[in-house]
């Protein structure tokens, strides 16, 4: 018989203060506290914010947790609930889910009782519920620094006010890792400078998001700098696989490094638009084959053309559905139609037609990032004009050793082929395009799948104060583009 629960179950302040005992760094419930928040911010400080008993070393029948209670492999769901029971030697537990999110639950009997069954890996403690304690761990972490315990308690009383009122929100990492004794970040996002064009500065490229991705922070990445496609690799005697396989196995991170709770990484990846492998990387991740088929038949560009053709996917039907279509057809003229209607027949005539199905190639490429195509000056002019856009890229085949050893120093540090190309280092045209054939390119890609964003990346390098401390605008973080 199933047991419909309707009473909302409390949580037992007195047990949880005795839990947190155990944790050092977590503050104890006061009568005084009371700001929970309500809705997605209370999902959001649970997951994301609070202080948890990671290892369960305390969880037991009846304590409010957090969960993934629809364990959907691209979009699961997280809620909140309360453990009812516990097997710990098969490592799962039953919870009651709290009714606000049991409208994510696909099943009846769950939907029907709120009680799932779901594994531990999926389920979290947390140890604080109130945002004063939220609160009161910052202001601890913050004040910390200080050299006596006199100054300690002063700007633990001041931060902490200042946080608990509301007066000021920290950004998130520095909700999570403040006080908390990890060795987490306290940035949110990060910038990183271009990448140096080898496989050792690819390698250690990858290594340094990884470690800062490990630690909560979301990374901003321009590929610019890596040689396109099938150029010579003269060390190894072959060829380059190009910028955007590069930037895809970057990408990839993003489903590897876990930050804990439901939140996932962020990764911005980014090309400009003077880079040869422009096209590839605008293609690579769209997911819509009907706008490929659109760019294939309605392009004058052959490259378009031949990465679009690269990317779409065909499957032809089986004789088993071709008999199959054939037959529903067999039925229009016949009155009664078979029992099919107008519809079905139109339907099973236009898929016998097409011959089959179309999907993409390699759905999943570069979907761990963020995409973005860096706009110059000299692009928009041209787009303005009607004008003819090079693709350009430092001249590596070309290079002697001399030039390679100087290319390999220094080319990264530069990251933009115009200002190489000035210092006068030789620059290689790898093709011309109709610059408005990009310009489409990038509206119907971003038109149709959100990406790729834009980012005006030399108004931005007007801008910056950066350039004061001789720095320039390599990316953004994945939230500063232009969607």
């Amino acid at each position: 018989m199933s047991v419909v629960y309707k009473q909302p179950i409390k949580i037992n302040v007195e047990r949880l203060n005795k839990d947190i005992s155990l944790f050092p760094q977590v503050h104890k419930i006061t009568p005084d506290m009371f700001r929970t928040h309500k809705g997605v911010s209370r999902l959001v400080m649970i997951d994301r914010y609070s202080f948890k008993d990671t290892e369960k070393v305390t969880l037991t029948n009846g304590d409010f947790v957090v969960l993934t209670i629809k364990e959907d492999p691209k979009f699961p769901a997280r809620g909140l609930g309360f453990i009812q029971s516990i097997d710990w030697e098969n490592k799962k537990a039953e919870v009651l889910v709290d009714e606000e999110y049991r409208g994510a639950l696909d099943k009846p009997e769950e939907i029907e009782t709120g009680i799932i069954l779901r594994s531990l890996d999926v389920i979290e403690k947390p140890l604080e519920i109130y945002y004063e304690q939220v609160a009161k761990r910052n202001a601890t972490g913050l004040a910390s620094v200080e050299t006596t315990e006199e100054k300690r308690k002063e700007w633990f009383e001041k931060f902490y006010q200042e946080l608990a009122d509301l007066h000021f929100v920290p950004a998130g990492r520095v909700l999570y890792g403040a006080g908390s004794d990890t060795e987490v970040t306290f940035f949110n996002c990060y910038v990183m400078p271009f990448v140096q064009d080898s496989r050792e500065g690819i390698s250690e490229h990858r290594k340094q998001v990884m470690e800062i991705m490990s630690r909560g922070g979301g990374v901003g990445t321009n590929g610019s700098t890596l040689r396109p496609r099938n150029t010579l690799a003269k060390g190894v005697n072959g060829k380059s696989s190009g910028s955007v396989s590069w930037l895809d196995d970057i990408a990839k991170l993003t489903h590897l490094v876990e930050q804990g709770g439901s939140r996932r990484g962020a990764q911005m990846i980014m090309l400009t638009d003077w880079h040869p492998d422009i096209i590839e990387f605008i293609i690579s991740k769209m997911q819509n084959p009907r706008i490929l088929r659109y760019l294939i038949e309605n392009t004058s560009d052959e490259t378009i053309k031949k990465y679009a053709n690269e990317k779409l996917k065909f499957t032809p039907h089986t004789e088993q559905e071709e008999g199959m279509y054939q037959g529903i057809i067999n039925y229009k003229n016949i009155p009664g139609q078979g029992g099919f209607n107008d519809k079905i027949i139109r339907d099973a005539e236009n898929k016998l037609a097409a011959g089959g199905t179309y999907s993409v190639h390699n759905p999943e490429f570069l979907t761990g990032a963020n995409i973005s195509v860096c706009l110059t000056k000299e692009f928009m002019d041209a787009v303005e004009n009607d004008g003819v856009y090079e693709l350009r890229f430092p001249d590596v085949e070309g290079y002697d050793a001399d030039k390679m050893k100087l290319y390999n120093e220094e080319w990264h540090n530069v990251g933009d082929v115009r200002e190489w190309e000035k210092q006068g280092h030789k620059v290689r045209v790898y093709r011309r395009i109709k610059a408005k054939e990009l310009w489409n390119l990038i509206n119907i890609c971003a038109t149709y799948s959100a990406e790729p964003g834009i980012f005006f990346i030399d108004n931005a390098n007007d801008m910056t104060n950066a350039k004061a401390y001789g720095q320039q605008v390599v990316a953004t973080n994945p939230c500063g583009r232009a969607a």
